[in-house]
């Protein structure tokens, strides 16, 4: 007789992750609608446009 094996912390996080991740498929949440906002880094510095008019 084999011991049965404990679930680890990880592992019941995972499962708990993957469950709730396909009841937001199930709703269509994840279907390219619903974009996360990413906001630019503060610290990054960004070099300015030398001219006004030629600017992306």
């Amino acid at each position: 007789m084999t011991a049965k094996k404990r679930i680890s912390k990880k592992e019941l996080l995972k499962l708990e992750r993957s469950a709730v991740r396909e009841e937001r498929k199930q709703q269509g949440a994840l279907d390219g609608r619903f974009r996360e906002k990413v906001e630019k880094s503060k610290k990054a510095w960004t070099r300015k446009n030398k001219h006004k008019g030629n600017g992306p």
